[in-house]
């Protein structure tokens, strides 16, 4: 088995692979042998704007992610069910919907298969793509539409919109920039929908994040494995994630492609309360994600939530 040095960035800091035996124990021998033929993995920790991430990834190396977002393409369908279920037991009209960092359109895409009309925004051209190529597809590129967009200017960028009934930012896709920044995004959406509109977001509980905290894990996408090395800071409850990119070239060889630093918020529930009523909404719901396994589980047990807010 063979590891190559591919675009690692300089450190000082060297770290064992011996730690990530503990993490990888219960998985397949191939992540074993890959980690014991090498004796050292750099990390690089040098500080890094809050926003640069963002674009280097989803801009520059969009091809290193998307692999998360196809294969959660099948669970898309269900997701969507019990976004409408939560969204109309609350009494929110669904008819015209702003899909905030829609991805490869998984959410946009199965709301205009139930009629209706949707605008997926993205700071990913290469995501915009592939999301307007799977709604000719499945054929409701008559009613979604999507435009490349960062959500820092989602105001400007939709302006020549009319007001939207609402908007959904789900899977963890709100919390990129700091906070000055992430109120000012709350704030323009609330200018951009209807008197009464809403917006729902789906994002990983931080509560929960704290009780069950992993500094290392794992994931593998086809022939991408990405190692992810973890800290959080309990004072600005913000996480810190380095991952980094193996991709397999044959059976016995990976190359170490890429080294990303991610760096978002985290909140509590109280706290997004709050985040929301200084930014234009009022607290409207909150349910335990949107996940099939998550639905009879208490907020306080929560992994992730469904937050709604609706507009003052």
């Amino acid at each position: 088995m063979i590891i190559e040095e591919n675009l690692l960035h300089k450190s000082d800091i060297l770290m064992s692979f011996e730690k990530w035996l503990s993490v990888l124990r219960e998985d397949c021998c191939l992540y074993i042998c890959i980690f014991l033929t090498v004796d050292f993995y750099r990390i690089d920790r040098s500080e890094k704007s809050m926003s640069d991430w963002t674009k280097e990834l989803f801009v520059k190396h969009p091809e290193l992610f998307v692999g998360a977002l196809e294969e959660r393409v099948a669970q898309a369908s269900r997701e969507v069910d019990a976004l409408i279920r939560m969204l109309r037991e609350q009494k929110f009209k669904t008819e015209n919907i702003l899909d905030l960092g829609c991805g490869i359109g998984r959410h946009s895409i199965e709301l205009g298969k139930r009629g209706t009309r949707v605008l997926g925004t993205d700071l990913s051209p290469h995501f915009i793509a592939i999301a307007k190529k799977r709604a000719e597809k499945e054929k409701v590129d008559d009613i979604v539409c999507f435009k490349a967009a960062d959500m820092r200017e989602i105001g400007s960028a939709v302006s020549d919109r009319k007001p939207f009934d609402g908007i959904i930012s789900l899977f963890t896709s709100f919390g990129f920039y700091d906070d000055e920044t992430n109120d000012d995004v709350l704030r323009q959406c609330c200018q951009l929908v209807q008197p009464k509109g809403f917006f729902a977001l789906e994002i990983a509980n931080r509560d929960w994040i704290i009780e069950n905290f992993q500094e290392r894990g794992f994931s593998r996408h086809k022939n991408v494995v990405v190692l992810q090395d973890r800290s959080f800071d309990l004072n600005t409850s913000r996480m810190n994630n380095i991952w980094s990119y193996l991709m397999q070239q044959d059976d016995k060889t990976f190359t170490l492609e890429k080294q990303i630093t991610l760096n978002h918020r985290l909140w509590s529930l109280h706290e997004l309360v709050e985040m929301f009523e200084r930014t234009g909404w009022q607290f409207q719901a909150a349910y335990s994600g949107l996940a099939q396994q998550q639905r009879d589980i208490s907020l306080m047990e929560a992994r992730r939530f469904l937050f709604i807010g609706k507009k003052r």
